[in-house]
């Protein structure tokens, strides 16, 4: 029997959790416990610990307004702030959850955001109609003869009008070219997402390599690799009318979905809770009463561990002792 080696981003994701568990004003002697025999598994966990002690001690040495500033940058960029701290990202929290705003100021056009739980319509000149999602970054450029953007975070959503003036759209992978469609496009820490609901649009990686995508079609890019998709989900517009849906979904699939939309910190789903299933349409208007839904609904205890970090566990594994 073999057994797989994790991988350094699942350490981190591990570590994220120990860390929020052990800040918690109620932490029990048993999850000490449970997280020194975590610690003790593995010199890599040792390791990663390691970088979380240290990114900790630096940002209990910031300045009182600046550590007030980083918790609150934790609401609405939560897994970059973990990732940060631990060391994947920059040497500080703050400097990694400014950078693309930063980036964003050397771009031409105009600079449009969402909050974590926010989405905007935006109507262009031409008429076309524009999406931003949750926690999304773009820059808009209209131009008489082309509408240039630049996706720096998050996911938008694209309905051309009649006669729109081509659309180019820019992320860190390649470049998205389309005149008169509909489309959706999210910028993910590894590549990008394109779906198409209407029309054809063209992607060009970095690399060169191009293809054309027809409706109801999409495709996983990053800066060498094209990887066409049949079909797209759901999810890809039901956003911009405010719903999650939920097909026979796992549980930690869905989670990792609603994360995106929660204002008051992280959420994670427990292995022991992750083969779980929902079906519905659920309201990203309040993702607390979200949560209280998929406790009514399934056998699982939605625990807050912190006020920012939360934790969906199954009810059997749970001690009522």
């Amino acid at each position: 029997m073999t057994t797989s080696t994790p991988n350094k981003e699942q350490v981190l994701e591990e570590a994220a959790y120990w860390f929020a568990c052990l800040q918690s004003e109620d932490v029990s002697a048993q999850e000490k416990q449970a997280w020194q025999t975590w610690h003790n598994q593995s010199p890599l966990h040792q390791a990663v610990w390691q970088q979380v002690e240290r990114v900790d001690r630096q940002y209990q040495n910031l300045p009182k307004q600046h550590s007030y500033h980083v918790l609150h940058q934790t609401g609405r960029s939560r897994r970059q702030f973990l990732l940060g701290m631990m060391g994947l990202a920059v040497a500080a929290p703050i400097v990694w959850q400014q950078r693309q705003d930063i980036q964003a100021t050397w771009l031409s056009g105009e600079t449009e955001t969402t909050q974590v739980g926010e989405v905007r319509q935006i109507s262009l000149k031409d008429g076309t109609q524009l999406w931003l999602n949750t926690d999304s970054l773009v820059t808009i450029d209209q131009q008489v003869h082309l509408q240039q953007f630049h996706l720096l975070r998050g996911e938008l959503f694209v309905e051309s009008a009649s006669g729109a003036i081509p659309i180019q759209l820019a992320t860190g992978f390649g470049q998205v070219s389309a005149i008169g469609a509909n489309f959706s496009v999210r910028l993910n820490e590894d590549h990008t997402y394109l779906a198409v609901h209407q029309g054809s649009v063209t992607v060009t990686a970095d690399s060169g390599s191009h293809t054309k995508v027809q409706a109801k079609q999409s495709v996983l890019f990053n800066r060498t690799n094209l990887s066409p998709i049949q079909g797209h989900s759901a999810n890809d517009e039901a956003w911009r009318r405010g719903y999650l849906v939920a097909d026979n979904m796992r549980l930690d699939e869905f989670i990792e979905l609603l994360n995106r939309y929660h204002p008051n910190g992280w959420l994670k789903c427990s292995a022991s809770a992750s083969h779980y299933r929902l079906v519905g349409h659920y309201s990203l208007a309040d993702t607390e009463k979200v949560l209280d839904a998929v406790a009514f609904s399934l056998p699982v205890t939605v625990r807050k561990i912190t006020p920012w970090f939360t934790v969906l566990e199954d009810n059997k594994n749970i001690s009522h002792s």
